[in-house]
């Protein structure tokens, strides 16, 4: 019996190992794609965001093309000063067809200041034309912020990713807790004929 005991250790120390192993293994395959899926998440809110803007860029040059074909320069600034407001931009400007500025909000500076390295605010440049019956007018740039807290439906991704990541490690500690279970009862019942014998 004394032997059998011996001999059975190192078997037991082996199997406990490699589930510990495999464990470790699961644990850090979980948190792998829950990081994966959050990063595709987020890229696909910024590109659905940017989107979002490339349309109502395009709806706002052919409003500004109607006020440039007229003359309305006082008109081209206030658009400009309105779509300056909008939270997710940081500067907006409008160019002639020659690349002349002709409104512009106040945050806009210099485009070597605005996308260099150095910069605090992480901006993407957009530009859109401005044509009136296929005749160019102009163009329209904003700076979008590139923030994903201003991104629409940011909140309620993290909160969907924070419960998953919840029900993941709920279900490695349920998992865990069976396993110690089922372990427990299946050494009582190699026991009992040892008990049945002596």
């Amino acid at each position: 019996m004394q032997h059998h005991s011996l001999s059975a250790n190192p078997s037991s120390s082996v199997i406990t190992l490699l589930q510990l192993a495999l464990a470790v293994l699961g644990i850090w395959f979980i948190l792998h794609s829950w990081s994966s899926a959050r990063a595709e998440g987020q890229q696909v809110l910024q590109q659905q965001n940017q989107l979002l803007m490339r349309e109502t860029l395009s709806a706002l040059s052919h409003t500004a093309g109607y006020l440039l074909e007229n003359d309305q320069l006082e008109g081209l600034q206030q658009l400009t000063q309105h779509i300056a407001e909008n939270p997710f931009l940081h500067d907006v400007v409008v160019y002639d067809a020659n690349g002349v500025r002709l409104s512009w909000s106040e945050a806009n500076t210099p485009a070597r200041l605005l996308y260099s390295p150095d910069q605090a605010l992480p901006l993407i440049p957009m530009v859109e034309e401005i044509r009136v019956n296929q005749q160019l007018l102009g163009y329209i740039k904003v700076s979008l912020l590139h923030d994903k807290n201003l991104f629409p439906g940011y909140d309620f991704w993290q909160q969907l990713m924070q419960q998953m990541l919840g029900l993941f490690l709920l279900t490695a500690a349920i998992g865990m807790l069976l396993k110690r279970s089922f372990y427990r009862l299946t050494s009582r019942y190699r026991k009992l004929p040892v008990k049945q014998q002596t």
